[in-house]
């Protein structure tokens, strides 16, 4: 039997050295806190996953209803993109006052019997103010995949169009070499003026 979980396990590291400043706002414009330490985004339920601070059980926010979350450094976003159902949740990378750097990194586990095996795949986006995609790269880690080179059109990419936000271009400095660790660092950076 074959499972393929889609799962995008939110981690971030400096999370523990901040107090309790994770939080959500669905689209009725309702805040949540949530426990730093338990958030994950739920791909294939098209969810998210917390506790509240000092409990232990499980809630969820499903997508549709989720305007936006905030955790630690990270902002996760819902999209419609291209004014299509479902929503969809990105990290934002960098914000500017026409466009959004957005992305997402999803990993893969196939397990049969007592094997199992997992790829990654990734998705940069930018977007203009209306959710309108304009530009779009995807690649991923399997040695098999013919979309494997793409990831060569990420700094391309990033640098034609976000080549005034200078944060945004020194964290693609810092990850040119291994662009995947550009997804794993989720850090927000506003370039709004």
């Amino acid at each position: 039997m074959k499972k393929i979980v889609l799962l995008f396990l939110f981690l971030v590291s400096s999370l523990s050295s901040f107090s309790q400043n994770s939080y959500f706002v669905d689209k009725k414009g309702g805040r949540t806190i949530m426990d730093n330490q338990s958030v994950r985004v739920i791909l294939i339920d098209k969810r998210i996953s917390y506790s509240l601070p000092g409990k232990t059980w499980e809630k969820y926010v499903k997508f549709d209803d989720l305007d936006y979350a905030v955790v630690g450094s990270s902002l996760l976003r819902s999209f419609k993109l291209n004014n299509k159902r479902p929503h969809s949740v990105f990290f934002v990378f960098g914000e500017k006052e026409d466009k959004q750097l957005i992305g997402v990194k999803i990993t893969t586990t196939v397990t049969s019997g007592r094997s199992s095996y997992s790829t990654d795949s990734y998705r940069l986006l930018v977007i203009d103010s209306n959710q309108m995609i304009i530009d779009d790269v995807n690649f991923n880690s399997s040695a098999k995949s013919s979309k494997k080179g793409d990831k060569e059109k990420v700094a391309p990419m990033v640098e034609k169009h976000f080549s005034d936000c200078p944060d945004v271009l020194a964290k693609l400095e810092i990850y040119r070499t291994s662009i995947e660790g550009f997804f794993t660092d989720t850090t927000y950076i506003n370039c709004k003026k």
